[in-house]
């Protein structure tokens, strides 16, 4: 008997506390809708009506938050959606134009730096052309003077004297005897005026086989 009075008080006791906690509860959600109301009522009131003067720099908090900024941005700004929509669009085509700009100047800068490419490029093609064309002379007049040497070498001394004297410049025959072979070369220089043949002999040192 006395088991089942405990039981029973036990079952009471839980009952109680279960509705004590509920009431709790209910008490503490009761609280916060009020403070969440008391803060929505402070917030309109101070967008509304401007309380304190608040407005502005509430405005620049609230304005930042993702969801809730974008919700209130007509009535922080005091516009119509349709109007902030348009400013919005505003900004895009200003940004829009900006970076149009900005790819026109840098394709302005490329193509600057192309022409200076092509002007380096035709630069050296001159280059290119004016060596080519050295080249070739040079390759010419190697060429004419192998054979000189080669047509002076198989005639006489004494014509080869005379051919070589009548040439227009010393450079000339200075270069030839410098090509031919040492025994004919000297025995052109024994053949000829000893002076003319000094002067000869100071220069072909210093020549090299083929210029």
């Amino acid at each position: 008997m006395q088991q089942t009075q405990n039981k029973s008080s036990k079952k009471t006791g839980n009952k109680e506390a279960a509705a004590e906690g509920k009431k709790k509860r209910s008490t503490l959600g009761l609280i916060l809708i009020i403070i969440l109301l008391t803060f929505i009522i402070a917030f309109g009131a101070i967008f509304i009506f401007n309380f304190a003067g608040l407005r502005n720099d509430l405005a620049k908090y609230v304005v930042d938050v993702p969801i809730i900024g974008k919700l209130m941005q007509p009535v922080i700004e005091n516009k119509t959606p349709e109007e902030i929509e348009e400013e919005n669009m505003e900004l895009a085509k200003k940004d829009l134009a900006i970076k149009e700009q900005q790819l026109n100047e840098k394709t302005k800068e490329l193509e600057k730096k192309e022409k200076t490419l092509q002007s380096k490029e035709a630069e050296l093609a001159t280059k290119e052309a004016d060596l080519n064309s050295k080249t070739a002379q040079m390759d010419e007049r190697i060429t004419e003077v192998q054979e000189r040497v080669a047509y002076l070498e198989k005639i006489e001394t004494s014509k080869a004297v005379q051919i070589l004297l009548s040439m227009e410049t010393k450079e000339s025959v200075v270069q030839i005897l410098r090509n031919m072979k040492k025994e004919k070369a000297s025995q052109i220089l024994a053949a000829m005026d000893p002076l003319q043949a000094a002067q000869l002999l100071e220069d072909i040192p210093s020549q090299t086989a083929i210029e």
